[in-house]
Order: structure tokens, then sequence, then C-alpha cells
């Protein structure tokens, strides 16, 4: 049997069903914290300059007005997609909106919010979203679902393998193998979260333990979840791992979408198997058994299975692009977006700029977020230089003034250090696909 023949055989869609569902749920909550808690105008009206990703320059912002108008888009269209309704439709504008949101603003960037926008243009481009599938009636889809090709439930197991087993790799560098770093901060940080772990917690070995964990957890869940003998254990694991982690730190929905999208692996009928186990209906069997016995009626795939797979193609090759920078990745940055290096460094800074023998506070005119995240990262120093220039620019009518920056940065709690020399002239540095020149190293 070709490999094509194989990616063409026909699997219920019920698991992809429910990740859908899951999907919706999560970004419902999700987008509900932005509202609760203040998120729209503490990120997008509060600040007044907003930083880029590279190549991404072009993302518009938008009016206070409007930035609202987007949130409440959101949360429709995520409602939308979890009673499921007009499923594609959703899934494409909240994919869009969400996505923009995200890059409106490149200090904002989290590894999950990327992980979510994958997933919601997966599940667009998958069969799933072709039509309705009410979640208020399910017990009429669940006993018929929609045959779709084996393809897409592999690309779903790949996606979702790739966060963990990247995550692993990323682990493997000396601060967190040898001397238990960023963990022994953060737990030291988490005191009092879970006060009957205290003493466990507060124990020199146990950050040790931890970091090993993490990286075993990582490496291999992804591999483990293939097994049928190891997936239930494993996903339990999963489940208590992610629950754990988000008591202890504050990770966001980051554990929910994970803990979800990992039910991918169980087979495609799953929903369906725990369904009737639970409402003893274990006779409605039939019907889509013999669908799966069909022979693929399709000898090619259809281009937008071929999309798929050139985006998981890239999903592979990204995060290998911070083998192509000197120096340590999470120091630079260089390549450590889109690649999911998560939770591996703590870093803290400050940093002053100088133009025309002036200081220039960024703490008096940045949030206090946006100052946290822009002392930490090369490119954004560089970038709030420029904006910087500009500025004295209008002020003094002179152009292509030279900007340079006094900074120290602490990462995992060591000495602080420079990622800059104080004589360099930050203005001069071109964000590009090259290593930046100027970064201490």
């Amino acid at each position: 049997m070709t490999v094509i023949k194989i990616f063409n055989q026909p699997v219920s869609s019920l698991s992809l069903q429910f990740l859908r569902f899951g999907y919706g749920l999560t970004t419902t909550i999700l987008i509900i914290r932005y509202f609760y808690f203040g998120w729209i105008h503490t990120y997008f009206i509060q600040p007044t300059l907003f930083f880029k990703h590279f190549g991404l320059e072009w993302v518009p912002n938008l009016p206070p007005s409007f930035i609202y108008l987007l949130f409440i888009i959101l949360l429709l269209t995520s409602i939308g997609i979890l009673f499921g309704y007009f499923v594609r439709t959703n899934l494409m504008i909240f994919t869009i909106g969400f996505t923009w949101f995200h890059f409106i603003d490149a200090t904002i960037y989290l590894n999950h919010y990327y992980l979510i926008s994958i997933l919601g243009f997966l599940l667009c481009l998958s069969p799933i979203s072709k039509y309705d599938t009410p979640t208020l009636g399910i017990q009429n889809w669940i006993h018929t679902p929609m045959p779709i090709a084996k393809l897409w439930i592999y690309a779903f197991r790949l996606q979702i393998g790739l966060v963990y087993f990247f995550g692993g790799i990323a682990k493997l560098q000396p601060d967190w193998m040898w001397e238990a770093l960023p963990l022994k901060l953060w737990l030291y940080q988490s005191e009092g979260k879970l006060p009957w772990l205290d003493p466990i917690l507060g124990l020199p070995v146990t950050a040790y333990v931890f970091s090993w964990i993490g990286i075993l957890f990582d490496l291999s869940i992804p591999f483990l979840l293939c097994f049928h003998r190891f997936r239930l254990v494993t996903w339990t694991v999963v489940l208590l791992f992610h629950s754990f982690t988000s008591f202890l730190f504050p990770i966001g929905v980051f554990p929910i979408v994970m803990s979800l999208s990992s039910l991918v692996f169980f087979s495609p009928n799953w929903p369906k198997q725990v369904w009737n186990r639970f409402l003893k209906q274990n006779h409605i069997n039939i019907q889509f058994e013999n669908k799966e016995n069909e022979k693929p009626t399709n000898r090619h795939l259809f281009p937008r299975e071929w999309i798929l797979i050139v985006f998981l193609l890239f999903q592979i090759l990204i995060p290998f692009r911070h083998l192509f920078y000197p120096g340590q990745v999470i120091w630079t940055e260089e390549g450590i977006k889109f690649s999911w290096q998560v939770m591996v460094a703590d870093k803290v800074g400050e940093a002053l700029f100088f133009v025309q023998g002036k200081t220039i506070d960024p703490r008096n005119e940045l949030t206090e977020y946006q100052y946290r995240m822009m002392v930490i990262q090369p490119e954004h120093i560089i970038q709030y230089a420029k904006h910087i220039q500009s500025k004295a620019a209008i002020e003094t009518g002179q152009r292509d003034l030279p900007v340079y920056v006094q900074s120290h940065v602490s990462m995992n709690g060591k000495q602080a250090r420079p990622l800059f020399s104080p004589d360099v002239d930050l203005t001069k540095i071109e964000i590009n696909f090259l290593p930046l020149k100027g970064l201490n190293r």
C-alpha cells in the first residue's frame, strides 16, 4: 500500500470534532479573560508605541474602538466554534483576527498563542469545517460521523508532537540540565501557591528532579501517545503534569490547549466509544464501521492536502533555524520565536538610551510590560533606538543621529551583562535574517 493510499484511508472525524469543541471552549475562555482582566486596554490601548516582528511590520495597529470591536468579533466567533455553527466561517474569521491581534505588538508574543493560530488554520483547512455539527445536537452527529482522510489525523498528531518534542530539545542546555535553572527561581517564586507542598518544593534537589522530569516528559510524550497500550496512562500523566504546572506557574491557557489537543492521539472514533460506554449504547457502532471499511475513493491528494503537507514541512524546519546563528539562542533570541522554546529561561534587565548626550528612559514612554520585554530582546532594543532617532529628527531637524544604549540583562538569576556595548550605534544595525551585528554573544 502506497503512502498516499494510507493517507487516504477513511476514518472517523469525531476526534477532530472534539478538538474543534475544545478549541472553541479554550478560545472563548481566553477572550473572556481579556475582557475580565482589562488586558485589551493594557496591551492595545494604553501603549503609544508597538513593536513589530521582522517581516510583519505591515500589520496595522487599530484605534481603540476597533480593537474592542475586534475582540467582540473574536468572542462571538469563538462561541460559534464552540457550539458548532458556521464552523468554517467562524474559524476563518477567528484565526485571522486572533493572529492579527497577536502580531500587533511583538512584546505580547506567546508560544501558545502561536499554537492557537496554527490549530485554527488547520481546523479551518480540514474537512470537518465544511459542515456544521451543532454541539447541542451531539447525539445526532456522534452516531453518524463524517469520514475523513487519515492524513488529517496524522497532521494534528504531528503538530502537537512537534510542540512537545522541540520544547524538550530546547531544555537540553547547561542551565536547565546541570543547574536546574530557571526552575530554582520559579519554584522559589511559587512558594505559598500549594502550601502543603512547600516543604518539598523548597528542597534543593526538587528543582533538579523537576528539570529532568520536564526533559523526559517533553521528549517522550509524543511517542508514548502513539502506542495504544500506553496511551491512556500517558494522557493521564499529561493531564496531571499540565494541571500541576498551571497551579505553580502563570502560563495562561497553555495547559488546557495541550491537554485537550493531545486527545487527538487516541482512536479517531474515541468520543463515540466513550459516549457508548457511559450510555450503554454499544449497539450503535455499525453505521460508521461500514464506512470505515470502504476502500478509499481518491487515489490522489487534493490541493488543500498538499498545502497541509507543505505547511507541516515548514513547521518541522522553522524550529531549527536558530542553529544558523552564533551564540546561545536563549540569550540572543535569534530564531527563538515560532520554535517552541517554551519556558526555558528567566531574563530580567534594564536599559537607558542616549542621543546627543541626552538620556532617554524608555519607562517614560512604554508600558511596564513592554519595558520588561523590550530590555531583554535585542531586536526590540534596536527598534526602540530607531524610534528615538525618528523622534529626535523631528525635534532637532537633524537626521541619522546615533543612538546608544546602556543595558544590563540577567539570565536565570546570574550576573547581569550588556546585550550591546555602549559605544555601538544601534541605528546602524539592520534587522534581517542575518545575525545581528554588534550583539554581545
